[in-house]
């Protein structure tokens, strides 16, 4: 049996931590996102990526603190690279689904949205899939996505108020003012 010196120890070690010290610097990004200090999180979300070049979801949280901070082309470029390593990254869909519908791009975004829903449904991406039907003029597709947005999350009045859009836009007077009467007095 070979013995080992401390130094080599050291270096296993260090490298065997990497999973944890890439970790770290993703929930200090996180943490960094909701108080809107953008370019320090995706400074974090950058050291565990170097750590680990194969953590598909701090490129989707740096490409989220891009798109907040106004740099859709790199958020576009880490989306995109997030979904290359792991297909399964239901958030990288989302979020570029955003990034698309942000830039006018709704077919693109619907298609987005559309995958994120396959993978994991959820209000937000039935919603956002709802808004970009909107946009596209295609209305009962739209309502049918508020209503599953809906149906997950009962609560969110935002939702409402987007269906209550959705119904006038199709002459459901009483209809549109029902959900803005909802969604008024979720906001009570």
């Amino acid at each position: 049996m070979l013995a080992l010196g401390a130094g080599t120890w050291a270096v296993y070690a260090y490298i065997a931590s990497a999973p944890a010290r890439a970790l770290n610097h993703f929930v200090q990004g996180n943490s960094l996102l909701g108080p809107g200090d953008f370019q320090r999180a995706a400074a974090q979300f950058t050291k565990a990526i170097e750590i680990d070049p194969n953590f598909a979801e701090a490129y989707r949280a740096r490409g989220d603190a891009w798109q907040a901070a106004g740099k859709s082309e790199a958020a576009l470029a880490d989306f995109e690279k997030a979904i290359a390593i792991d297909s399964a990254e239901w958030m990288a869909y989302l979020s570029r689904g955003m990034l698309w519908n942000a830039r006018g791009e709704s077919q693109r975004a619907v298609a987005d949205f559309t995958q994120s829903i396959h993978l994991h449904p959820t209000a937000k991406a039935y919603y956002r899939r709802g808004l970009a039907y909107q946009t596209l003029d295609d209305l009962r597709r739209a309502l049918v996505d508020y209503n599953s947005a809906i149906e997950r999350d009962p609560q969110a009045p935002y939702i409402y108020l987007a269906r209550a859009k959705a119904k006038r836009d199709l002459s459901d007077l009483a209809g549109a003012q029902k959900d803005q009467q909802t969604a008024e007095d979720l906001e009570k």
